[in-house]
């Protein structure tokens, strides 16, 4: 990743931020349900804070590649801390978690300035991609099986997710449940569908 702020580093940066989006739905969420008392200090208390200010603002400039990679690790482990705090005395409320991801990825979509130059799976594919934190660039997450404009195979040559999830005493699998809804909730107005294999692969293909 370049020494100097550019591109890349916004791209990343916007990566995190949808993620935080996410984990202040949930707290929202929770306030509205009262499920967890206290949960948006003991989440800053125990995983930190991300600030909602431009990248410019805040970005450590002599140690861009360790700053993005705090982030990450901060905005990993809000999510599992705040999901996993949610579920623990009720896994049921995972019901209203998917709920209000589900339309996150709705709110997401509208807001897409370009959204109805999308009318390949090759551009909904990149633009989960732009959207969806898998680490560091550098980590090759994602790697495509084949590639049409009806349809894209892909699978994810590893989890980088499960540590944060360990680390909190949560289930890595309600990581991916909060991720298909976003997505199918990205999707919903759109001529694509997002799947699972048996195989572990994901598609996404037209409808």
């Amino acid at each position: 990743m370049s020494a100097f702020l550019g591109p890349i580093h916004y791209w990343l940066y916007n990566k995190i931020m949808l993620q935080e989006k996410i984990v202040e739905e949930l707290l929202s969420l929770n306030e509205e349900e009262e499920f967890v008392q206290g949960l948006d200090d003991s989440t800053v208390m125990l995983c930190g804070i991300i600030e909602n200010q431009p990248l410019e603002n805040m970005i450590d400039t002599g140690n861009i590649h360790g700053w993005l990679q705090e982030k990450i690790h901060i905005v990993e482990n809000r999510l599992s801390y705040v999901v996993t705090a949610i579920t623990k005395e009720n896994a049921d409320r995972m019901e209203q978690i998917l709920e209000r991801v589900y339309q996150v990825g709705v709110e997401v979509y509208n807001s897409l300035e370009q959204k109805d130059d999308i009318t390949s799976a090759e551009q909904i594919f990149k633009l989960l991609n732009d959207m969806l934190l898998d680490g560091m660039p550098c980590d090759h997450i994602n790697e495509i099986v084949s590639s049409t404009s009806d349809e894209v195979e892909f699978r994810r040559t590893r989890c980088i997710h499960e540590v944060y999830w360990l680390e909190q005493g949560g289930l890595v699998m309600n990581y991916y449940e909060i991720r298909t809804k976003f997505v199918q909730g990205l999707l919903a107005n759109t001529a694509f569908e997002y799947v699972a294999d048996d195989e572990g692969n994901y598609h996404i293909r037209r409808k």
